[in-house]
Formats: C-alpha cells, structure tokens, sequence
C-alpha cells in the first residue's frame, strides 16, 4: 500500500526534470571552412557611438583578423546620433535593431554587388555586452569577412561560443 500512495508522487516529481535531447557535439569536420564572398579592397570598420563598444575592444578583435592576413582601412568611432546604415566599403557596428533572435548574442548582414560578387557592406548589430565577451567580436567580424559557420570545436568560426576558440584553421588570407 505504501508504494502505490509514493507512485503519483514520484510521477509528478518526474515531470519537473526536464531533459533536452542530446546535442552532438562535433571534434572535427570534413573539409575547411567557406567564405561566401569577399572584400575586393580593405573595408573601414565604423562603430556607432551610442553602441557603447569600446574603441580599443574593436582593436583586439581587429588584431585576431590582421595576424591571418586581413586589413581594415581604418577604424573610427562615428559621434553621429544618425548611424543607421553601413556605406560603401565599411564594416558598421551598431546596436541590435529589434529583428535579432534572443537565443543570439549578435548578428551579421553582408552585402555583396550583384555582378562582381564582391563584398560591400557589412553590417554587425551586438550589444556591449557582448561585445565584451571573448571572440563574439571576433567571430562576427569573421562573418564581415564573408565566413560560414565552421562546427569545428575550438574554431572562431563555430557557430557554438561554448564551443568556440581562437582555432583559424582555413581562415588565413
């Protein structure tokens, strides 16, 4: 009689852990990363003033992507109150605009010219907080760049921050 008065207890107890279905987590891929187009000419990096970023927290994320072979042709903080919209050549930073999901901590739009193929904009939208983390930054300017997610674990380019490093492989210019 006992068992059967714990049974519903134990049932309901049941309902309150709730278990995800297990993640696969990837140690290697087949083949290396995709860059999905590319800059013809160095673009500038442009961050909004009322984003917060840091100035130098731009640099150290700039820095990972020279050492592979990438160069800006400037980086300056635009004071403008109207910064909306990346021009011709530059990688714009600028606060979320509403239409980035929760679940991310920041987002990337390139544009590329229909003919040529070329990257000509690009447009990152973090909040400084994230920005502050380690490689969110980083990653993001690597999608600027025209990088696909690699799943590689440790790689810049993983699409996982958990899971996510300073790895390059394949990404040098």
């Amino acid at each position: 009689m006992f068992w059967l008065a714990c049974l519903p207890a134990l049932a309901s107890s049941h309902t309150v852990l709730r278990v995800s279905a297990p993640v696969a987590l990837q140690t290697f891929v087949i083949g290396p990363p995709h860059q999905k187009a590319i800059w013809e000419t160095p673009p500038s990096l442009r961050i909004c003033k009322d984003t917060g970023i840091d100035y130098f927290r731009v640099m150290q994320a700039s820095r990972y992507w020279e050492k592979l072979g990438y160069r800006f042709d400037s980086i300056y903080v635009d004071s403008s109150p109207i910064c909306l919209n990346p021009r011709y050549g530059e990688i714009m930073i600028t606060l979320p605009d509403g239409t980035l999901d929760p679940s991310h901590m920041a987002a990337t739009k390139i544009y590329t010219h229909t003919k040529s193929g070329f990257i000509i904009k690009a447009k990152i939208f973090i909040t400084p907080r994230n920005a502050r983390k380690q490689r969110v930054l980083e990653h993001e300017i690597g999608h600027a760049f025209g990088w696909s997610h690699y799943n590689q674990k440790f790689h810049m380019m993983n699409s996982n921050w958990f899971l996510g490093g300073y790895g390059s492989k394949g990404l040098k210019k």
